[in-house]
């Protein structure tokens, strides 16, 4: 369980108010001073928080010490994707951004499988169709995470693809954070999919 610092804590409030649209793009956030009184904890804390959101591509620091939002479709990366499911804890807000990263898991995993059925070796389908067996044994249940995992990194690594890699590192960590909602969505892929059979029995 993630435990929340004070920087943490104006992170995810922010994150989640500027992702939900409650800060346009173009907006001002209040300054370090006023936030601090507002929120009832020192400038050090803020500063360390609205450094974040810069990192992450959602606020930008402008002349005169002033916070200007961003537009983050046009701005943030994938990244935004897991720390924004790791950190911010208005869940229902940030649904959209949830779902966006399970369709695009589901998405790119198309490509993914077909580039890992043309370029994996047999040892490799071997384990993959070996991990369906143990996904389907399991059925349901937070075992299907690691087990899930797993089965990817294996196809991903059989794909050959570094881009690929890194975009999945991202969305495993987003996956992986909200697990309430996550999860469910797994079981179901897993039961459409036949468990993943399909996948390694072409290898």
């Amino acid at each position: 369980m993630h435990k929340s610092s004070l920087p943490d804590k104006v992170f995810e409030q922010f994150a989640a108010e500027i992702v939900s649209g409650r800060y346009p793009p173009g907006a001002t956030i209040p300054s370090e001073r006023e936030l601090s009184e507002v929120l009832q904890v020192n400038r050090h804390v803020v500063r360390e928080a609205v450094k974040r959101l810069e990192q992450i591509g959602l606020v930008k620091v402008i002349q005169g010490g002033r916070t200007k939002v961003l537009d983050y479709r046009q701005s943030a990366g994938l990244d935004l994707l897991a720390v924004v499911a790791e950190h911010a804890q208005a869940a229902g807000e940030l649904l959209p951004l949830l779902v966006a990263t399970l369709e695009m898991r589901a998405g790119i995993g198309v490509d993914v499988a077909r580039l890992c059925a043309q370029r994996a070796s047999r040892e490799t389908g071997e384990e993959l169709l070996a991990i369906s067996g143990e996904l389907a044994g399991l059925a349901g249940g937070e075992g299907l995470l690691p087990l899930d995992e797993r089965f990817w990194r294996l196809v991903v690594d059989g794909a050959g693809n570094v881009a690929y890699q890194l975009a999945f590192n991202s969305l495993i960590r987003a996956v992986h954070a909200r697990t309430g909602f996550s999860l469910p969505w797994l079981e179901q892929e897993l039961r459409r999919s036949g468990y993943r059979h399909p996948i390694p029995a072409k290898l």
